[in-house]
């Protein structure tokens, strides 16, 4: 108590969210336009295996935009959707150097190639999911 009054002290509010959902918002819209118009541009993985690769790819990097709108209102659900999200493109690039590997042979050499391709999706879904789950991770973040 100070001269008789009491002090009520309010925690600030990490700003991790805000910033992480703008980067998700922005990342949602640009790269699901680029994703667009590399369906719409690129022929040559316009069938099969290629087009679903590149649809699952779009309609993830939307979820992403969609949770960080969520994020960006301090939402956890909006974490959680964009996790689900890195872990379903993580499965489409499993999928997808599974048949790499069986398409250049199925010895070997296709293994080889199949794990070379695993790689990227690898490494840049684990950056992904690391960098969603910042807010959930940020000290007074007061994520509902």
């Amino acid at each position: 108590m100070v001269g008789g009054q009491y002090v009520l002290t309010v925690p600030q509010q990490s700003p991790a969210p805000t910033w992480m959902g703008v980067i998700m918002i922005l990342w949602g819209i640009i790269f699901g336009l680029l994703g667009v118009l590399g369906i719409a541009g690129e022929e040559s993985r316009s069938e099969g295996l290629g087009l679903i690769d590149q649809l699952v790819g779009v309609l993830t990097t939307l979820v992403i935009g969609a949770a960080g709108i969520m994020v960006f209102q301090r939402k956890k659900m909006g974490v959680w959707i964009g996790l689900g999200a890195c872990a379903i493109n993580l499965t489409m690039g499993v999928i997808v150097a599974i048949a790499i590997g069986n398409e250049v042979g199925g010895g070997a050499i296709g293994q080889f190639c199949g794990g070379l391709y695993l790689i990227f999706p690898i490494v840049l879904n684990s950056f992904c999911a690391f960098m969603i789950a910042i807010p959930a991770m940020a000290t007074g973040s007061n994520l509902e």
